[in-house]
């Protein structure tokens, strides 16, 4: 099923990179290289940082959405499209974090920081392999720009959260926590940005996602393709569902729709 695409979108976690070997499959490698050699673009699109996309090893791309589209970059780290948090916006969550008893990843450009581990902190560093650094958030967001704030918050006390946090957009693919951006930011926000830096269009491009905050680039792309390993919300969004990461999932789409 050959389709018109000019570039490709790729989650990190539980998509390019699994969850049991921490690496990107062979087979992922080398279609994605096999995409390039054809001309087509290739993306990632993350809720890491930059300095987080180091998972998915010396895999050559064009370009980052990182931080759920808080900040997209060019391969060669140019900023496209950049949005931080207002410190108006930052002292709301400290005072949620007091009310309600826990606590936020902050990220920035250069980390992402807490304030002391919990058993919720060091499971999801555990699962991703991203280890917070600790300090002062407080202090970290006087000389930094925050571009995403992470509350360690269960799915049943979100809707109370977020009632709170007009100014906010949640995005969750575990149990554990969720993202919070900028109202008016996600994945297919900076995607949509990183295409019209390059002259492209959203209906030029695929993505590949496993979690719920890709669901915004899923339903915007051409073509939107959940994981194997999704969450239900997404597979009833996407216009395919292919194998497991862990089952050459990535390769196998793309091989269907004759990209490679």
């Amino acid at each position: 099923m050959k389709r018109d695409i000019k570039a490709v979108f790729f989650d990190i976690d539980g998509t390019l990179v699994s969850f049991r070997t921490h690496e990107v499959p062979d087979s992922a490698r080398r279609a994605i290289e096999r995409l390039r050699e054809r001309g087509i673009k290739v993306f990632i699109a993350t809720g890491r940082l930059l300095c987080h996309t180091d998972a998915v090893g010396d895999l050559e791309v064009d370009g980052y959405v990182t931080v759920n589209g808080g900040c997209c970059l060019t391969s060669s780290g140019e900023i496209i499209y950049e949005e931080a948090f207002p410190q108006s916006v930052l002292d709301k969550v400290f005072a949620l974090e007091e009310r309600y008893g826990f606590q936020s990843a902050l990220m920035t450009q250069k980390n992402m920081y807490v304030d002391h581990y919990n058993p919720s902190v060091q499971t999801i560093a555990d699962m991703i392999k991203i280890y917070p650094e600790v300090a002062d958030r407080r202090e970290v967001a006087k000389v930094q720009p925050v571009l995403q704030m992470c509350p360690y918050v269960r799915p049943e006390l979100e809707s109370e959260i977020m009632e709170q946090l007009p100014e906010c957009v949640p995005s969750r693919w575990i149990d554990l926590f969720m993202d919070i951006n900028i109202k008016g930011i996600d994945k297919s926000v900076g995607a949509r940005k990183v295409m019209e830096y390059y002259g492209l269009t959203m209906q030029e491009a695929m993505a590949f996602g496993d979690g719920g905050n890709d669901l915004p680039l899923i339903r915007d792309v051409a073509v939107g393709v959940a994981m194997g390993n999704a969450c239900e919300e997404l597979k009833a969004e996407a216009d395919y569902i292919t194998s497991s990461v862990d089952e050459d999932g990535v390769s196998r789409a793309l091989e269907y729709f004759e990209l490679i």
